[in-house]
């Protein structure tokens, strides 16, 4: 399929707008040819009145100037360029006669001048004012084939030589796009592609030839490759603001979703530049996209608005008094009143596009009259007139071998022999409808078909140029080659080991990065502890893995009791934290925190795990305990730390009391008010006091998956609270361990307030409490078997009982 005719124009408009947009030039022409895309009249109108005011200079030594300071004068560069710019303009406003003469005229200053380089511009813009304005297709390829042999004289960094190559190859691949076969016109496209610019900042180069491209693909029907083309240059026009491309790609993608059914965005697309045509007043452009919005609407059966837009572009086209497109007018006018059943205007129109047509020797708009005509007869219940008219309609396009025009010749025909009751003859014709769609169809496969091989030959025969050019290039050049290698190889190799290097650098910093951020995520922030999100990370696992043991056990699937996975538990409130930063400053009291955490570090056994739970509260956690073990040997083990921390700080401060002298005027106020002797003893004074809850798990001995963490933590809450409140009263360390009987029942203690589940154990017998406290009164008699000296905890007043 080759392009159709319309788009000549559109080719035209591709290859020659900005043909020698890189001149050194002007700025007044610079801006003359701006407007060729969007006012041909008025860069006409620049051109030719910069012609006619400024003279031009005779000097030998002026006549490759391309300054612009002296606005009397103009160079013979600027001159040919002036008389490029007229010539286009008048080839866009149709009129060839002024447009070859000021090219004539631009010859003659080359000639004149010996502008050798600007010779080969002035021959390309000929070639283009020969294929758009004579539809000479061998006059335009010798003049490109003239072009090429001049480029050829000329040095290869000489001045638009690149865009010269370009503009010269994209033309004739247009060219052969439209008059020659497609394995001919897809290699000029590529040999094109092969000259466009690298320079990312002018990009408009590419946007032409992905246009002219992609609508050469859409015309062989390649559609995902056209809409490849096509939506890249759009995105590449809309990012650089090409305005006049937009507007081009715009068409061209409304016809690609058209022809894909996808008409919403055909719409779309059309509407934004028939927006642009009008805006610009380019009659011509706008005439087209008009045309093309009345087609969509009236794809998708929406006349009104066909008619609208038909009418739009009637309007434009009697305008410019153009024949062949006012008749496609009249005839589109006619079959869409013939959709809407109006009849007598259908009728109308195709009078007028007959008549219009008449001046047209062999139009196919006649045919399709005729065979409207034929249509319509046929909806009036006319039948004899209508096979009449349908049957010359038929003969016509047999002649023509219009098979799309046979097609619906025959559909109609067999429905007018069927309204005369002719049934037989009815048949024959539906069954040519039939062999003609079945014809359709296989052709369109066999286009398709066709296509692929022609793809598949021009991929074949490239590879294998390329394989020739490979061998050759190998025999001659083996031994460099063998070097490049090797050096790719070596700086390969050194790029892989430098590569190799950064990655497993970047893998340690990530890896100190995320255990310095496990270690402030699971460590108190002041003593550098384990802290509360740590414990709630292990200790339900620990208790889990500790329930799966014992559930094994119980149900004999272990022999021996699991004595390794017995907990003990010490919570401890430490007293002189409480007050640490009111008595002793920010500075002191971090730094006595901070040895705080390292000394419980170091003493601290593997068989243990120790917590900074709270602000002053820690928990410590025994593994593999003795079951005779009493519990005062774990408080002794707790009170015995602390104690032996605040020993150790006394100590030290003692020997630094120069270090310490620095802050006793800054306490000395202090020290007024709380009636110590002196400001170093005041610094260093440490209570060794502690409270101490203690528990163990499995809590309930019958139930040893009742009681998880959470439940656990309480019960040390509890216990701790009540050692608190004992060494307050004493002001002495204390301890308080709470345990269920063996007989305890799971019952009391789950789905309920595990603090008050406690205190009721405690007042019921169901739990047992030691303590260090000399309290008067001792453990029930129900637990006489622990003749200890112990304390009752009321659940409401909280105190010794």
């Amino acid at each position: 399929m080759r392009i159709s005719p319309l788009l000549v124009g559109l080719l035209f408009w591709l290859t020659s707008m900005a043909a020698f947009a890189s001149i050194h030039s002007s700025p007044v022409l610079t801006d003359a040819e701006k407007l060729l895309d969007t006012s041909p009249i008025q860069s006409l109108e620049i051109s030719n009145r910069f012609l006619a005011q400024r003279r031009l200079t005779t000097g030998a030594n002026r006549s490759h100037v391309n300054n612009d300071t002296d606005r009397s004068i103009r160079t013979p560069l600027h001159t040919v360029y002036a008389y490029l710019i007229s010539a286009r303009a008048y080839a866009h406003l149709e009129q060839p006669l002024d447009s070859k003469a000021a090219l004539q005229k631009a010859y003659q200053v080359v000639e004149e001048y010996d502008l050798k380089h600007t010779h080969v511009q002035v021959v390309l813009t000929e070639a283009t004012l020969i294929w758009h304005l004579d539809h000479d297709e061998q006059g335009a390829l010798a003049k490109l084939d003239a072009v090429q042999t001049a480029m050829s004289t000329l040095p290869e960094n000489s001045l638009n030589g690149p865009e010269l190559r370009f503009r010269s190859a994209l033309l004739r691949a247009n060219i052969l796009a439209e008059t020659s076969d497609n394995e001919s016109a897809l290699v000029a496209y590529e040999n094109a592609r092969s000259q466009l610019s690298n320079d990312p900042q002018d990009l408009r180069d590419k946007v032409e030839f992905q246009l002219s491209f992609g609508r050469f693909l859409l015309a062989q029907e390649q559609h995902e490759s056209a809409l490849t083309e096509l939506l890249s240059a759009f995105w590449i026009a809309s990012e650089n603001e090409y305005t006049a491309l937009i507007a081009n790609a715009n068409m061209e993608l409304a016809r690609l979703y058209f022809q894909q059914g996808v008409l919403e965005q055909a719409l779309e697309h059309a509407n934004q530049a028939a927006a642009f045509f009008e805006h610009f007043s380019l009659s011509r452009r706008l005439s087209a996209s008009q045309r093309l919005l009345a087609t969509l609407y009236e794809q998708q059966s929406r006349y009104n608005f066909a008619l609208v837009h038909y009418f739009n572009a009637l309007e434009v086209e009697q305008s410019l008094g153009r024949t062949q497109p006012l008749a496609d007018i009249h005839l589109a006018i006619a079959r869409t009143y013939f959709e809407l059943k109006h009849f007598p205007l259908s009728d109308r129109y195709i009078q007028d596009a007959l008549r219009l047509v008449g001046s047209l020797p062999n139009s196919p708009l006649t045919t399709q009259a005729m065979l409207l005509q034929g249509r319509i007869h046929l909806a009036l219940e006319q039948p004899k007139q209508a096979e009449k008219e349908i049957k010359t309609a038929l003969e016509r396009a047999e002649a023509e071998n219009d098979i799309t025009t046979m097609t619906h010749a025959y559909q109609a025909l067999s429905n007018a022999f069927e309204a005369q009751e002719r049934y037989q003859v009815a048949l024959a014709m539906q069954r040519e409808y039939e062999q003609l769609r079945a014809t359709q169809a296989q052709s369109k496969q066999q286009q398709q078909a066709d296509t692929f091989k022609q793809q598949q030959r021009v991929v074949e025969r490239q590879l294998q140029m390329d394989e020739l050019q490979r061998q050759l290039d190998t025999a001659h050049q083996e031994q460099l080659h063998l070097q490049k290698v090797n050096y790719f190889l070596l700086g390969s190799l050194g790029v892989l080991i430098a590569i190799v290097y950064l990655r497993h650098r970047a893998a340690v910093l990530r890896q100190t990065e995320l255990e310095q951020l496990r270690d402030d995520f699971y460590t108190h922030p002041r003593t550098g502890l384990r802290n509360l999100r740590m414990l709630n990370a292990k200790l339900p696992r620990s208790l889990e893995k500790s329930n799966a043991n014992f559930e094994q056990w119980y149900l004999n699937d272990m022999i021996h009791q699991p004595l390794s996975d017995r907990l003990r538990f010490a919570m401890f409130d430490v007293v002189f934290l409480k007050e640490l930063f009111l008595l002793h400053g920010y500075q002191r009291a971090q730094d006595i925190e901070r040895q705080l955490g390292e000394y419980l570090s170091e003493r601290v056994t593997q068989s243990g795990r120790l917590y900074h739970f709270a602000d002053t509260l820690f928990i410590y956690i025994e593994t593999n305990w003795d079951e005779n073990t009493k519990p005062e040997a774990l408080a002794q083990f707790v009170q015995t730390l602390i104690e032996d921390f605040v020993t150790q700080y006394q100590n030290t401060v003692h020997e630094a009391p120069a270090k310490d002298a620095t802050v006793d005027t800054s306490d000395q106020l202090l020290d007024d008010h709380t009636s110590i002797d002196a400001a170093p003893q005041h610094l260093a004074r440490l209570t060794p006091h502690v409270a101490i809850g203690l528990a163990e798990y499995p809590f309930l001995p019958r139930a040893y998956t009742s009681i998880n963490d959470q439940e656990l933590i309480e019960i040390l809450l509890t216990a701790t609270h009540q050692a608190s409140a004992l060494a307050q009263q004493s002001e002495e360390s204390h301890w308080v361990h709470f345990s269920a009987i063996n007989t305890a029942p799971a019952a009391s203690f789950v789905n309920t307030n595990l603090r008050q589940a406690c205190l009721k154990g405690i007042e019921s017998g169901l739990v047992k409490v030691k303590t260090s406290s000399n309290g008067l009164m001792d453990w029930q008699k129900d637990h006489e078997s622990d003749k200890k000296r112990t304390s009752f905890i009321d659940d409401d007043s909280n105190k010794s009982v």
